[in-house]
């Protein structure tokens, strides 16, 4: 900072430029940011009402606030040299660059406490360079904080906190920035902290309770070999875990999690999919997911993927803001092969509310929940 301070003041001296104080901090501030951080990603960066920023090229870029519809601001590069010199400072602080095999990325950092996820496309994939980046707060909200923000009610929540609590899977359900990697954070905290827990994660997003085993995608970097989400959950079942949580799920890399579907002594699992809220979709898109992860047995990996996985939380952005959408269970009965999709809590006039059915599998909750 003194030599750049030093620099500026010689610059002012030399052109005769007068600044007020404001403007020769403004000033130092902007070099700062060009030269050791991202430039004009900073100002966004620092902005807690930001949650997702949108560059397509370096002449447009949008941000959302909350959870509303993306905004447009102006042009906030120079050219596509400066877009791409400020992404590449994000991708080396991320332990990667630039490689020529790979135009899709997405890699996390922390920028000021926040958690950042950062997805690009590159050419040929796209005409030019896109990006991304979502941006979490600082600090994972309590479940008392998600019902005040209108993602859920009490009754939901309770719900919530005693299926975390038993000993059964769930996969949380949502389309992107739909709030699985917040809630799957929160469920996390949620569990006793003496399971033995192992997270695997894409892009290093989510906020944690210390002591779990963190294993994160890697993109590789000069000489050191990439490694890839499936080979990660292969690292976390060699561990032995009672508890692995993957964030995140997706429908193109079937043989990723095949192998929790095929161990014999599988752990809890919790996953965080990327798919559809719909229940009818949701059910076609699951099971479909299984059974390309092995062709040759995939009604067993069906059936595995309902036993180990029981309850669903569904989850939509909407209205700006986050909402539970369903909490349900698959149901197996006598007489048939595959199980019910039965919805426990399904969306009413004022908000989520009881459906008339009830889980089959133990939950801690007080008699009178069910009214």
């Amino acid at each position: 900072l003194k030599l750049l301070l030093a620099t500026v003041d010689y610059v002012l001296a030399v052109e005769s430029i007068t600044f007020t104080s404001e403007e020769k901090a403004d000033l130092m501030r902007r070099a700062y940011a060009e030269l050791f951080t991202y430039g004009p990603l900073d100002a966004l960066f620092l902005d807690e009402r930001i949650t997702t920023i949108l560059l397509e090229g370096a002449d447009k870029a949008a941000v959302r606030y909350g959870h509303g519809d993306l905004t447009a601001l102006a042009p906030i590069f120079e050219d596509e040299a400066h877009l791409r010199q400020v992404v590449r400072r994000l991708l080396l602080d991320a332990g990667t660059d630039f490689r020529p095999e790979n135009a899709l990325i997405e890699v996390g950092l922390r920028v000021d406490e926040r958690p950042i996820c950062v997805n690009l496309a590159l050419p040929p994939v796209t005409f030019q360079l896109t990006a991304d980046i979502r941006v979490h707060p600082k600090h994972l909200p309590t479940l008392e904080e998600l019902i005040i923000a209108g993602m859920m009610n009490t009754e939901s929540a309770q719900l919530i906190q005693a299926i975390a609590q038993s000993s059964h899977g769930v996969v949380i359900v949502g389309e992107s920035e739909s709030g699985k990697t917040t809630l799957l954070g929160v469920l996390a905290g949620l569990i006793p902290h003496s399971e033995n827990m192992i997270a695997v994660e894409r892009a290093g997003e989510l906020q944690l309770p210390q002591g779990i085993t963190r294993l994160v995608e890697y993109w590789g970097y000069a000489e050191k070999p990439p490694v890839s989400f499936g080979e990660q959950i292969g690292r976390a079942l060699t561990q032995n875990p009672s508890v692995i949580l993957l964030d995140e799920v997706r429908a193109d890399e079937p043989q990723a999690f095949t192998p929790l579907l095929t161990a014999k002594n599988a752990p809890r699992q919790l996953w965080a999919f990327r798919g559809p809220a719909d229940s009818k979709r949701l059910a076609s898109g699951l099971s479909m997911v299984a059974r390309r992860g092995d062709p040759t047995h995939s009604e067993a990996l069906v059936r595995a993927l309902y036993e180990r996985l029981p309850f669903i939380i569904t989850l939509r952005r909407t209205k700006e803001r986050l909402q539970v959408r369903g909490i349900a269970e698959w149901q197996f009965r006598e007489d048939s092969e595959y199980p019910d999709f039965v919805e426990l809590m399904s969306p009413g006039w004022e908000g989520m509310e009881f459906t008339s059915k009830r889980p089959s599998l133990p939950l801690d909750l007080p008699n009178n929940f069910w009214g």
